[in-house]
């Protein structure tokens, strides 16, 4: 099964996704910026490197072994390194498995989600359950379950009018 996270507006998302998961004993997988698995996030970067944001640290390692076994899956951003296939033939060895995503593909505001979740429930021919951290009602909103259909733009309008209003910590999604 895939969840559908949003709106990701902070990194304090990702720590409270942790700690749901980590409270109802679930073992996921997640997908978390290269950067993210062996350096410390940092307001002021001076690289143009999307792969080399924060800033490196000497347990750099330790954290990276940390994410990658709590299901963690690096994705290298500068380059298209065919993550859906090889993320898609991973799973499909499992028997059962939980994949965390973000639509919008960062904290950054989009416009348009992002197409890996839709082809990653196509391929695997799994649901999606969108799932939405409420900050203004302080509420961990779980949806229920969604059958990918044949149109990507049917299934995003869909998901966007379920995250309507809601209210991350730096802003409300709008549809």
């Amino acid at each position: 099964m895939i969840l559908i996270g949003a709106p990701h507006t902070s990194h304090r998302d990702t720590w409270f996704g942790l700690l749901v998961v980590l409270s109802l004993d679930l073992r996921v997988n997640f997908f978390g910026a290269k950067w993210m698995f062996s350096r410390l996030p940092s307001p002021i970067t001076f690289s143009k490197n999307l792969d080399r944001l924060g800033m490196p640290w000497p347990l750099g390692w330790l954290q990276k072994y940390m994410l990658i076994r709590l299901g963690g899956i690096p994705v290298y951003r500068e380059e298209n390194k065919g993550m859906i296939e090889s993320t898609t033939a991973k799973l499909k060895k499992l028997d059962s498995f939980l994949l965390l995503l973000a639509p919008e593909g960062g904290i950054k505001h989009v416009k348009h989600f992002r197409s890996g979740f839709y082809y990653l429930a196509k391929n695997l021919n799994v649901p999606y359950v969108p799932v939405a951290i409420d900050y203004k009602n302080r509420q961990f909103k779980i949806h229920g379950f969604r059958k990918v259909s044949d149109s990507f733009e049917k299934d995003t309008q869909e998901i966007k009018n379920i995250f309507d209003g809601v209210e991350g910590y730096y802003r409300t999604f709008r549809a």
